[in-house]
């Protein structure tokens, strides 16, 4: 739960992109959902197609900072698109956040993959290899 993590320091909400904002409604009920990519050619998300997961669709995430969407899904609740993927670049660093897998039905295989690849790209190596 990185993104509700360190709300009172500033920097972490420019390094995180996106915090949970405990004002906000916290989520939709948990239940299924598909996770659509809508950036097929970066190195975490290319070759990936939209997936269907059981989860909590995060719906009160704030920030200022500039973010690359990876992946978004419906609410059920509001209809609008919330952000389950991104990156940015902090100093020399790579951020990965997704809000993605808060139990073992969350983590399905599509679900790792993403977590995978984002992990390899944060750390500078290919993702695909």
């Amino acid at each position: 739960f990185a993104c509700g993590a360190f709300q009172g320091w500033p920097e972490f909400v420019k390094m995180a992109g996106r915090v949970w904002d405990p004002k906000k409604r916290g989520h939709d009920p948990y239940g299924p959902f598909t996770v659509q990519i809508r950036d097929a050619a970066h190195p975490v998300t290319a070759g990936l197609r939209d997936f269907a997961t059981t989860d909590e669709l995060y719906t009160s995430l704030t920030g200022d900072t500039p973010i690359h969407l990876l992946a978004d899904a419906v609410s059920k609740g509001d209809h609008q698109p919330y952000p389950m993927a991104f990156v940015l670049e902090y100093g020399r660093g790579r951020v990965f956040l997704s809000t993605l897998g808060h139990d073992v039905a969350a983590l399905n295989p599509e679900t790792g993959r993403l977590y995978r690849r984002a992990t390899a790209w944060a750390a500078g190596l290919d993702p695909r290899a």
